[in-house]
């Protein structure tokens, strides 16, 4: 495999005002006194099945007060993404559609309900090898196959401070990815919210170098079968692991951290379907809580169908303050460079 590099989380200001890498320094954090509580975001329990019977009672209840009530509830388990679709059908306002985005990227982190999960047998080794060598192979080869592309990036944020979670803004980008490289979004639309823009952690990499992380990291950090999810077409496989600071690429906030995740894999040919990385805890460090999910799927692209990111949530949190963006990426296109001849220019030859 190619030389690692290691995988730079991309930080949002602590303002929110422009994106920046690795400058939430522990400098720039006032430290908690002591004996003061990190502030807990946690609210009344509910499962996902009570939650979408919740919701398909409300759905004449206004927009405002279904939001209201969202951001009091804490999911217990994960929500897939049918259960999510028909949730949100039941909620046509944008605050309470933008209050169960928040709800259920909380929950992402977990596992989905019991029900929701195959009752199958646990690979045998010989199996489970193969699957982890297509996945090695995919990593190397077929990513770097991907056709020159651009997509827009939409990140909603939400914060909590002295107010419960709440949304502070959505904005987008135009992202390219082109002979093998992703290319960060440099112009951003006007961000729509209060004004305060986003703050904290986002993903970053998702074309790329967070798949090198976790594939080359797990491999040395106890990866453990786990247990199988139901796809879109037919099971997956999940592994979970651990690295320790020694041995991590995960760099955040300018170190390299310990974590812990999941890898779901595609058994059939060995593609990553979803990635989980959490940061280990660490006395006073600046983020106290650093976690990432990103989620791929197919997309068609010229007659063709490729394993692209779709989702990527990104959970970070100081003592005083936590942040939650939320991001999508929309409207794939083929990249291709046109090139017109502007009057008064003569053809080069």
């Amino acid at each position: 495999m190619k030389q690692l590099m290691p995988f730079v989380v991309a930080l949002l200001s602590l303002t929110g005002a422009a994106v920046c890498a690795q400058n939430i320094s522990a400098s720039t954090q006032p430290k908690p006194d002591a004996g003061r509580r990190v502030l807990a975001v946690a609210g009344r329990e509910i499962s996902a099945e009570q939650l979408e019977q919740m919701l398909a009672g409300n759905i004449r209840e206004l927009g405002v007060k279904v939001a209201k009530q969202l951001s009091a509830l804490e999911l217990t388990e994960r929500l897939s993404a049918a259960r999510l679709a028909r949730c949100e059908a039941n909620l046509p306002a944008p605050d309470a559609r933008r209050a169960l985005i928040a709800l259920a990227d909380r929950a992402s982190f977990l596992d989905p309900p019991t029900s929701e999960i195959p009752t199958i047998t646990e690979p045998e080794p010989q199996a489970q090898h193969r699957m982890l060598a297509l996945s090695e192979d995919y990593i190397e080869k077929a990513i770097h196959q991907l056709p020159n592309l651009y997509a827009t990036r939409v990140t909603t944020s939400f914060q909590h401070n002295k107010k419960p979670l709440h949304w502070v803004g959505t904005e987008s980008a135009i992202v390219r990815y082109r002979d093998g490289q992703e290319e960060r979004p440099r112009v951003r639309t006007v961000p729509v919210g209060d004004g305060s823009g986003a703050g904290g952690m986002t993903t970053a990499g998702e074309f790329g170098p967070i798949l090198y992380v976790a594939l080359v990291d797990s491999a040395q950090g106890n990866l453990t079968w786990s247990h199988w999810e139901q796809g879109a077409a037919s099971p997956e496989a999940v592994y979970r692991y651990a690295v320790i600071a020694g041995k991590s690429h995960y760099h955040v906030n300018g170190q390299y951290r310990g974590y812990h995740g999941e890898i779901t894999v595609d058994p059939s040919n060995g593609t990553i379907r979803r990635l989980v990385l959490r940061a280990d805890p660490e006395p006073n460090p600046p983020l106290l809580k650093a976690d990432i999910v990103v989620e791929y799927g197919p997309v068609e692209l010229g007659g063709k169908t490729y394993i692209c990111p779709l989702k990527g949530i990104a959970l970070s949190a100081t003592w005083n303050r936590w942040w939650l963006n939320d991001v999508a990426f929309e409207q794939y296109h083929l990249y291709q460079a046109n090139a017109q001849l502007l009057p008064g220019f003569a053809k080069v030859p």
